[in-house]
């Protein structure tokens, strides 16, 4: 790979071609492919894995789980914009994001089969260092395919393509904890994950298949090291909506990420679930499935009322059912999870059926796309770092003074908390008001 020598220098040389359904598809591929690893390893796997490597009821598990998941989150928070930056300045015949892709991919594959090598034994030290090489190699991918998608998709389709890549982030949500429920078990990780790595290398297929990324016709020139890092500096006066969506995209995932990280010890250590990675796996896939119709209606909504409305209706929605499981902490009931848990996937789908059109309608530059697409991924990955980690370690003391049920009582209120500020802030966000439909 050679580099342009800044972002501007390495426009494509022509304007994105208009795009069937059948090409947008292709596009969402390798997020379907990521996402069914990232909501299946962070949440269930890694986990359960750490629980074995530390036994099932020791009194730390939460806060050496948390910690690790955030450790892994610090590396993405930094790898994803970087990538996304050099990619930016790649010079390839074949497109600026495919040597990303190809190579993060065949990254991935590796780090996923060292993860697979540990079983009921192993130095927790070692575990989170595997850990930390998938993350790596997982965003050495999805910061420049972020990148990827402004590129090759016209402006007029971005709402469309993005209600299609969260439709694809909840196939593979479903697809990805249906592998796990047919073939995983603590120790007989193989099997789940070579289905992961044969679906990521035929999704990869298909993306750089469907995207035809337009060549990049620029002289070759040195990397100029300042340049690159000062190009990560927005000036939040120049780009204040651009600001105002990472700051609410950040507290939405604190929401998540500081509920998500733990259900699997809240349905065994408060709800009382005997097979909780079951369970849970089960009602994400129902809450996944029922994502679908909802994201294409979220996508509707968007379009009569904004996506500012969809964000900040979901986002109170998200509020609420977070408070039901707070009050199931106080009468534990597995029939009363299920519809709550079903509520919340349903904003939450609505909501990130929006997510990219949201950020898409205030790029600030998009000959810099991978960049601040790769800064926009930062308001996800920072909360995967704060959230597990303070979650975590307060779940741990509050479990120690006052049982399980106070402590994801407070868990909870908190997670709410962070909702209510996301749908207070994206009303900052001011946008052209939305078209009608005739």
């Amino acid at each position: 790979m050679s580099w342009a020598g800044s972002a501007s220098d390495a426009r494509v040389a022509r304007a994105p071609r208009a795009l069937s359904t059948f090409d947008h598809l292709q596009i969402a591929s390798l997020w379907f492919a990521l996402f069914a690893q990232w909501m299946t390893v962070v949440p269930v796997l890694v986990p359960d894995q750490i629980a074995w490597l530390l036994g099932p009821h020791a009194v730390m598990k939460e806060g050496a789980a948390g910690s690790v998941i955030a450790a892994g989150a610090l590396v993405a928070l930094v790898v994803s914009p970087i990538a996304g930056a050099l990619s930016d300045r790649c010079v390839s015949r074949k497109g600026r994001r495919r040597p990303y892709l190809i190579i993060g991919t065949f990254g991935t594959a590796l780090a996923l089969l060292w993860l697979a090598s540990f079983g009921y034994r192993g130095s927790i030290v070692v575990y989170s260092i595997a850990f930390l090489h998938l993350q790596f190699w997982w965003n050495w991918v999805s910061g420049p395919y972020a990148g990827l998608v402004p590129d090759v998709v016209p402006k007029t389709e971005r709402n469309r393509a993005s209600a299609w890549l969260n439709v694809m982030t909840v196939i593979g949500i479903v697809g990805g904890n249906a592998l796990l429920i047919a073939l995983y078990s603590p120790h007989r990780l193989y099997p789940v994950v070579a289905t992961f790595i044969g679906l990521t290398f035929a999704c990869l297929w298909l993306t750089i298949r469907g995207a035809r990324e337009p060549a990049v016709h620029t002289p070759r020139e040195r990397f100029d090291a300042r340049a690159f890092a000062r190009s990560f500096y927005l000036d939040p006066r120049l780009h204040r909506n651009f600001y105002w969506v990472l700051t609410t995209r950040f507290f939405s995932n604190m929401g998540v990420w500081s509920v998500f990280t733990f259900m699997l010890y809240y349905l065994q250590d408060v709800i009382g679930v005997s097979r909780p990675v079951n369970v849970l796996n089960v009602l994400l896939g129902a809450g996944t499935v029922l994502a679908i119709p909802t994201s294409l209606l979220g996508a509707r909504l968007a379009d009569r009322h904004g996506t500012v409305a969809v964000v900040r209706a979901t986002s109170w929605i998200m509020a609420g059912a977070v408070i039901g499981y707070m009050l199931l902490a106080l009468r534990p009931s597995l029939a009363m999870v299920v519809p709550v848990a079903l509520v919340f996937s349903a904003a939450y789908g609505t909501y990130q059926s929006v997510d990219w059109a949201l950020a898409l309608e205030v790029l600030p530059d998009g000959a810099s796309a991978g960049k601040d697409m790769g800064i926009w991924n930062v308001s996800m990955v920072l909360p995967q770092i704060v959230g597990p980690a303070v979650t975590g370690w307060m779940l741990s003391w509050v479990r120690t003074l006052a049982g399980a049920g106070s402590a994801y009582i407070v868990s909870f209120a908190i997670a709410a908390g962070w909702f209510v500020l996301a749908a207070g802030f994206v009303s900052r966000i001011r946008l052209a008001d939305p078209t009608p439909p005739d």
